[in-house]
Formats: structure tokens, C-alpha cells, sequence
């Protein structure tokens, strides 16, 4: 699974909302959908670079005149880079290769490294010393960038305001995501993020042809509601999905789009089990499987499942 790119202790994430409310109130983007995010960069002050200067296929070719090992490193480094942000140049670097709600996470991911004061201030230090971040600092800054462009282009608490609107389902954030700008994958975590529901998205990577097993989907992240985490603890699920997994009906196979929606059964701190209602939709980047609780959490009078935190229910599907 993916390590952890967005948490922040609760101080640090008031620091960091207050920049990205500040920058929402100077580009007046507030309730203009989709995000304004040119305007946003020019209330910034950032200008986009062109594509050319940030050209992985340049890169690597200039590589391959020290070797193939030498341009498969480069290519491995370059897959991982999707902006960077010049200091010295006001400038950002997005990789224009990538779906443009995706590119819109990205440049205001870049924006925050020059908007939030704390990180600005040091960048400008670094530049004028010579000097890199520590790593810890590095990851501690990209974590707050990420937080910070979630708050700008879902608008706060814009975004969970209209998502409350509706009955709960996984229809919800994907059609608010092209409201908003927003890539699938952004707008179902901000879905469960801000969700005052028990509720969980389990992000896997594309399904790969199993000889054996059929199939298997590689786990790549879960993104956890605060009621989920205070009543469920950490969802514990191995590294791949295969098909004797009770998670395998909702990946969506053979061309779908969407699975059929079913139930689940997971077991809270108490050891009491509790019914989820499980939807699943994908992408050619990512399956998604979205639950939450179909009723009230009360405690219920129900036999324990000793075998695993998930159970599948059998002949209880919804449609």
C-alpha cells in the first residue's frame, strides 16, 4: 500500500486550511465551479510552464548515452515527478501527459509550496544557500501540499455540503468530481474524508490475469471517515484482491464500469459485527470500492466471525 501522503496533526492542519482559505479569498473562487484553478494560480502569482521544459522523454533519451540501467532509472524517477515548482522562477512544471482534473490537483499541490508561508519562506532560504530539505521534511511538506490543494479545489467544505445533499452512494462523488474539476480518485477520498458517516474507500491498483486465481488487484490505498476510525480502528486487508476474496464481486471486471452493489460484514473494536453496504467502480488507473454502514451503529445481537475482520453475506445483495 501506498505510505501515508496527506495526514497532519490537528494545529498543523489549521495552518495550513487558513493558507488555502486565504488563497480561495483572493482569487474570489468561492462557489465558482468548476475550481478556478487559473485563477487561483494567478492569485498566487504562478505562471504554468510550457510543456517542453518538463519533458521526461528528453530526459531519458540523454540517459540512454550511459547506459539502458542509467534511462531505466531516470524513467523510474520521472514516473514518480508529476510537477515541481521553481522557486526562483514562479513558475510550475506539470506533466501535461496526464487527464487535466488530475493536472488540476497537481498545480494546486505546487501552489501550496509557495502559498503555505512556513514552506514558501524556507524554499526561498534553501535556493539562496544551496541547500535541499531533509527527507522528513520533504515528506512532511508534501503531505501539507496535498492537503492544502484538497482544500482549494473542493473549496473547503463546499464540496461535503453539496455530497450531503443526496443519499449516500458512489454515484455521489463522481458526479460532484466533474462539478468540481476533480479527478475520481481525489473526490472519493474527499468523499469519505469528510463524510460524518462510518465509511471507507479501498483504492486498488489495475486488475492483472492471475493463472491461478483469475485475478488480482493490488491494494493501493484506504482512506478511512473519523467515525469509521474511532469505531472500526485501521481495515486490515492483505496486499491483493483476488477472487476468493470477499472484495472481489465489487471490482468491476470484463469492460464495467460499476459493480453490483452487496454486503459486507466487519468487526468494530468491541468485536461486535456490523453490515456494510459495498459499491465498486473503475477506472483504467484504479478500482474503487466504496462502504458504509447501511444502518444506525447500535449494538447488535449477532455470532462473531473469528475467521476474518470481513465476511461476505451470502443471498443478501441489494440492487
Amino acid at each position: 500500500m501506498k505510505p501515508d501522503d496527506s495526514s497532519l496533526t490537528a494545529s498543523e492542519y489549521v495552518a495550513i486550511h487558513r493558507a488555502a482559505t486565504d488563497l480561495l479569498n483572493k482569487a474570489s473562487a468561492w462557489d465558482r465551479l468548476p475550481t478556478p484553478v487559473p485563477d487561483l494560480l494567478g492569485a498566487a502569482q504562478l505562471r504554468v510552464a510550457p510543456m517542453s521544459a518538463f519533458d521526461p522523454r528528453s530526459l531519458i533519451r540523454h540517459a540512454r548515452e550511459f547506459g539502458e540501467r542509467a534511462a531505466s532509472l531516470i524513467k523510474s524517477a520521472i514516473e514518480k515527478v508529476r510537477g515541481i515548482f521553481d522557486v526562483q522562477g514562479d513558475l510550475i512544471h506539470i506533466d501535461d501527459t496526464v487527464a487535466e482534473s488530475k493536472q488540476n490537483f497537481l498545480k494546486l499541490h505546487e501552489a501550496g509550496h509557495k502559498h503555505i508561508p512556513h514552506q514558501s519562506r524556507l524554499f526561498r532560504w534553501i535556493q539562496d544557500c544551496d541547500m535541499s530539505l531533509a527527507p522528513d521534511v520533504s515528506d512532511q511538506f508534501e503531505r501539507e501540499a496535498n492537503i492544502f490543494a484538497s482544500v482549494v479545489l473542493f473549496q473547503d467544505q463546499r464540496f461535503a455540503d453539496m455530497a450531503a445533499d443526496s443519499a449516500f452512494s458512489i454515484k455521489v462523488p463522481l458526479a460532484l468530481s466533474k462539478k468540481f474539476g476533480a479527478s475520481a480518485y481525489a473526490s472519493m477520498r474527499e468523499y469519505v474524508r469528510r463524510s460524518e458517516r462510518a465509511c471507507a474507500v479501498i483504492v486498488l491498483n489495475p486488475v492483472e490475469v492471475c493463472p491461478v486465481l483469475g485475478m488480482r488487484s493490488g491494494l493501493r490505498r484506504v482512506e478511512l471517515s473519523p467515525l469509521f476510525q474511532k469505531r472500526f480502528g485501521e481495515l486490515k486487508l492483505p496486499e491483493n484482491i483476488d477472487r476468493l476474496s470477499p472484495l472481489a464481486e465489487f471490482v468491476p471486471l470484463a469492460g464495467r464500469r460499476m459493480s453490483r452493489p452487496g454486503t459486507l460484514r466487519l468487526e468494530d473494536k468491541n468485536g461486535d459485527v456490523v453490515e456494510f453496504v459495498a459499491e465498486g467502480f473503475g477506472t483504467p488507473f484504479n478500482s474503487f470500492i466504496l462502504i458504509h454502514a447501511s444502518a444506525e451503529l447500535r449494538k447488535p445481537i449477532v455470532v462473531p466471525f473469528p475467521s476474518s475482520r470481513i465476511v461476505r453475506t451470502m443471498g443478501q445483495q441489494e440492487f
